[in-house]
């Protein structure tokens, strides 16, 4: 499989901070961002991970990854394209009590699992089944490549190609 990249990067003061303390603490959930949204209605789901992949389309910040091995400056590579991970899971047959229990337990292993800060895209997406018409969206990323700034941006986005 070969790997087109798009541009090479310097990282920005604070891209280098974080990239040195997520070197520095793997495993420390450093930077390891989730948001956790309860979504309701009929839910389209191809078109829901449609306008989260179109998201990763459009911004190139979104399939970067960073190399920093035997290289005397870190750099933020630029894929032209990147796949999200993205996951559907049901657990509409389950009691509540037990749904809590199992988001519990996927939350802490996705923070265990981070991200391999070499390889891109340093996100991924899973969407939830809950119930009729209940859902729980679950978006996991390095804060490496998204200040909360953007945050608003990207769901307004997001929600306007969703309804597209």
């Amino acid at each position: 499989m070969s790997v087109e990249i798009k541009s090479v990067y310097p990282l920005s003061p604070m891209q280098q901070g974080m990239l040195f303390h997520s070197i520095y603490a793997p495993n420390s959930g450093v930077y390891f961002e989730q948001i956790t949204l309860n979504l309701k209605g009929n839910i389209n789901i191809f078109a829901f991970e449609s306008a989260w992949q179109k998201i990763v389309n459009r911004y190139s910040i979104l399939r970067t990854f960073f190399i920093w091995e035997n290289r005397p400056t870190p750099l933020q590579v630029v894929l032209n394209q990147a796949s999200l991970p993205w996951t559907n899971l049901d657990w509409s047959s389950l009691p509540p009590t037990e749904q809590q229990q199992q988001l519990s337990e996927f939350l802490k292993t996705e923070r265990e699992q981070g991200f391999a800060l070499n390889q891109a895209p340093l996100m991924r997406c899973t969407l939830i089944k809950l119930g009729d018409e209940t859902y729980k969206f679950i978006w996991s990323f390095h804060h490496i490549l998204i200040d909360g700034w953007s945050l608003s941006i990207i769901f307004k986005e997001v929600l306007s190609f969703y309804h597209a």
